[in-house]
C-alpha cells in the first residue's frame, strides 16, 4: 500500500469515528465527551427526525374511549384566525424598499393562432397522441410503409388529406 492510500484510509478511519462519537454525544445519546467537559443537556432528548413513541392514553372512568393524543410527527391545526390575518409569504431579497408594486396587465383577449405544425405533427392523420410527421425524411419514397414500418396503422383521417395518404377517400390513410 502506497504511503497516499495508507494515509487515506487512516483518515478515512478516523472520520468514521468522530461521526460515531458524534452520535453518541447528540441528544439522546450517552455522554462521550473528554473528560471533565459537561455538555448541556436539552430538555428534548430525541431526535427531531425519528418517530417518538406516543405516551399511553388516560383511563377513562366513564367507559368512553379517550381520543388520541397527538401525534409528535403531525403539526397542530392552526386556527382561523391566525390564517386569516397572516398576510402573504415575502422572501427578503424580494422586498424592494420605495418601489411602487405595478398595475397587473389585462387579460389577452384576442385568439392567439398556433400553426399546425407547430410540434411537427400533422394532426390531420391518428389521434392526438400519435405523431404523423408533418415533413417525411429525406429519401422516403412510399410514406405508408415508412409509417407502417414506425407502428403506424390504419390511421383515421381526422381533417384534411394533405399528404394523400388516403387514397380510396375512406378517412383511412394507408389502408390500401
Amino acid at each position: 500500500m502506497t504511503p497516499k492510500r495508507h494515509a487515506a484510509a487512516v483518515l478515512g478511519a478516523a472520520g468514521v469515528l468522530a461521526a460515531a462519537v458524534w452520535l453518541l454525544a447528540a441528544p439522546g445519546g450517552q455522554d462521550a465527551h473528554p473528560a471533565g467537559a459537561a455538555a448541556p443537556r436539552p430538555t428534548d432528548t430525541t431526535w427531531p427526525l425519528s418517530a417518538t413513541p406516543a405516551a399511553p392514553a388516560p383511563a377513562t372512568t366513564s367507559g368512553a374511549a379517550a381520543a388520541p393524543p397527538p401525534s409528535p410527527t403531525t403539526p397542530a391545526p392552526r386556527s382561523p384566525a391566525t390564517s386569516a390575518t397572516a398576510g402573504p409569504f415575502v422572501q427578503t431579497f424580494a422586498q424592494q424598499p420605495g418601489v411602487r408594486p405595478q398595475r397587473p396587465l389585462p387579460s389577452p383577449t384576442a385568439t392567439h393562432h398556433v400553426p399546425a405544425n407547430v410540434d411537427g405533427c400533422d394532426h390531420n392523420y391518428g389521434t392526438i397522441t400519435q405523431c404523423v410527421p408533418w415533413t417525411f425524411p429525406d429519401g422516403t419514397t412510399d410514406r405508408c410503409a415508412w409509417l407502417a414500418g414506425h407502428g403506424f396503422e390504419r390511421l383515421r383521417v381526422v381533417g384534411e388529406d394533405r399528404q394523400k395518404l388516403d387514397s380510396d377517400g375512406n378517412k383511412i390513410a394507408c389502408d390500401d
